[in-house]
Formats: C-alpha cells, structure tokens, sequence
C-alpha cells in the first residue's frame, strides 16, 4: 500500500514563510503590469481607429500643400509613438512573466532584481516618448487655438511661452534619463524636471482652452446681435459647437489626472497602485488621441464649410433705423450679404460689429 503526497503541499512546505511571501508579491506585480496592458490595449485600440479616419481624410483632399504633409507626419509620429509605448508595456509585463515566475537558477528574492533590470531600459524609453508626445500634442493644441485666432501670435504669446519652457525640462528630463553627469546639480533638477514639464503643459491647455472658450463665446454673442437668419444661425453654431468640443476642457481634466504618476509616495504595496497603473496606461495615450481628434475635427469641419451652402443666393437684410448708403459684402463662405449702412444712428450694425464678422471659411486653418 502506498500513500501519494499532494505535489502542491511538498512544495508550499519546501518554500520557507518569507519565500511564500515573496511569491504573493509577485502575483500581485504581475496584475498590476496585465492591468495597465489590458487598458492600454483598449485606448490603443481605439487610437487605430481615429488614425486611419483622420488619415483617409488628409489623403482624401490630397497633399498638395505644406500645412497637410507636416499634418499627415505629425499624425503618423503620434501613433507610432503610441503604438510603440504599448508594445514596450507588453514586452515589460511578459518580461517581468518570466523574470519572476520562470527563472529556476536564481533564488526567489534575486529574481525582483533581475525583473528590475529588464524593465529599465523600456521604462526609459516609455517616459522619453511620453514626454515628447505630450510636446507634439500641445503644439497641435497650440496651432489650433493660433489659427483661430486669425494667425496673431500675440493672441497666443503666452501659451507660446508656457510650451517653450515645457520643452526645456522635457529635453532636461530625456537628458536625466539617459546620462546626468553632465549637467550641474542633477539630483535636483533630474528630481523635478518631468514634473515641471508636466505642469507647464497643463498651463499651455488650460490658457488655450480659455482661450479657444472665449472666442467661441465672442462669436456666439455676434451672432445673435447681427440677428442672422436662422438657418444661418444654425449653421454658426455647429461651428461653435465643434470649437467647444474641441477646446480641451476634457482632455484638460483627463491631463490633471496624470499627477498621480509623480507621487514617489506610492508603492506597488498600496491598492492604489492599481489607479496608478490605469491612469498612467492612459496618459501614454491620450497624449496622441486628443491631437489626432483635433485634426479630424478640423478636417471634417474643412470639409463641411467648403460644400456650397444652401442659402448661397439668399439675401440677408440686416434692420436699420434710417436709409443709408448701402454696400455689398461677399464673405468666402459665398454668401452675398446686403448690409444698409447708416453712418449715424445706424440702429443696429456699427463699425464695431462690422471689424468682429467672422471669417466663415477654415481653410486657413489648415
């Protein structure tokens, strides 16, 4: 007669209690690591998507200019970037797989070590990219909020600035990553810099978005004073529309998220280190999402104005309390406006409405 033993109690009793433990640690790690790989997954997944839209839209209008070749580069970099930072975030949790679980010559509490040492490359690689999305992306934002503006780069001097020194601590901080030494008093300004990157860049959204918010309601307000028709009406606000929706306040709040990252505090033990990997899954995404909408917005919208619109041979008359001079006004939407002109008095359109039409056509977006 003959008594089997249960293989899985041989081994728990060979493993000694801090054995054991380490082992739990490690369960715990390696969910940690599938956690931010199943997210980035998702968001990467649907970045695919976005990209081919947004590219099938500039080759559809054809790269006949400068403006929409740099475009199609900027977008194509952004997606590599993000593809490539979800590769590196596969290949670290497979590697960490291994490192941990399937490393027989090394003992139990060497193989952290080991782990540790196979990421850092990657992880090195991961932060350059994302910083240098997080400038792409910001500059795109940036373009926008100049070209909304007419082109006047006082309109945006400001973000402008914020954006420069952002740029600064994100070569400062890829410097850091690679080698220090040549820089005087690394430890404190390596300690700091991808943080004082970061916080400029919320400045550069958050003053474009303020920005892009008060045009946006500048326009809205013109165009109940020159109390368009209201079939033109609708029309503006759908314009409106898209700039609000494009104007960042959701990616803004989304961006504020990433502060978690820079919490040394945190450690693998917290259960929040679950948020902490979702959250920064999420950034290195983001960072080339929100452009690539941007330009699908602009595109799309390019596309839009620049059909013939239906009330081409309409005449819009604008009220006036006194006959006057009357001038013809053709804006590049086609539109042929009627404006009575009344040099006193004249009751409702002044000069001051007159400098604020708006420009109706994007192409100089673009």
């Amino acid at each position: 007669m003959s008594s089997g033993s249960d293989p899985s109690t041989s081994l728990s009793s060979a493993l000694s209690e801090a054995d054991r433990l380490l082992l739990k640690h490690y369960g715990r790690d390696i969910m940690q690591d599938v956690v931010g790989v199943i997210t980035q997954s998702i968001l990467c997944s649907a970045y695919g998507l976005c990209f081919v839209v947004v590219v099938y839209s500039i080759l559809r209008k054809g790269l006949k200019s400068r403006s929409r070749i740099i475009m199609l580069v900027v977008v194509v970099y952004l997606y590599a970037a993000s593809v490539a930072q979800w590769a590196m975030e596969v290949v670290i949790a497979f590697t960490n797989i291994h490192s941990l679980l399937m490393v027989h010559d090394l003992s139990i509490l060497d193989r952290a070590r080991l782990a540790g040492e196979n990421m850092l490359t990657f992880s090195i690689c991961q932060q350059v990219l994302f910083m240098f999305n997080m400038i792409i992306g910001d500059g795109v934002v940036l373009w926008r909020t100049w070209a909304i503006y007419g082109r006047r780069i006082l309109a945006v001097l400001i973000p402008s600035t914020l954006l420069l020194v952002s740029f600064v601590f994100t070569l400062i901080n890829a410097v850091c990553n690679t080698d220090d030494r040549f820089l005087p008093a690394h430890e404190q300004i390596c300690h700091w810099s991808g943080l004082v990157g970061w916080v400029f860049s919320i400045g550069t959204n958050v003053i474009c978005t303020t920005l892009v918010g008060f045009k946006a309601w500048r326009h809205r307000k013109m165009m109940r004073e020159l109390n368009l028709s209201r079939k033109a009406y609708k029309m503006s606000s759908e314009k409106i529309l898209s700039i609000i929706v494009d104007s960042g306040l959701i990616y803004s709040l989304l961006w504020l998220t990433q502060v978690i990252t820079y919490i040394e505090q945190l450690t693998r033990a917290s259960p929040w280190y679950f948020v902490y990997k979702v959250l920064s899954a999420m950034g290195a995404q983001i960072t080339g999402i929100y452009p690539t909408l941007i330009i699908v917005i602009v595109n799309f919208q390019h596309t839009f104005w620049n059909e013939e619109p239906s009330i081409t041979s309409n005449t819009l008359q604008w009220r006036v309390s006194r006959p006057g001079p009357t001038d013809t006004l053709y804006t590049q939407r086609g539109v042929e406006v009627q404006l009575a002109m009344a040099r006193e008095n004249s009751g409702f359109i002044t000069d001051r409405n007159m400098k604020q039409l708006p420009n109706l056509s994007v192409d100089d977006t673009l």
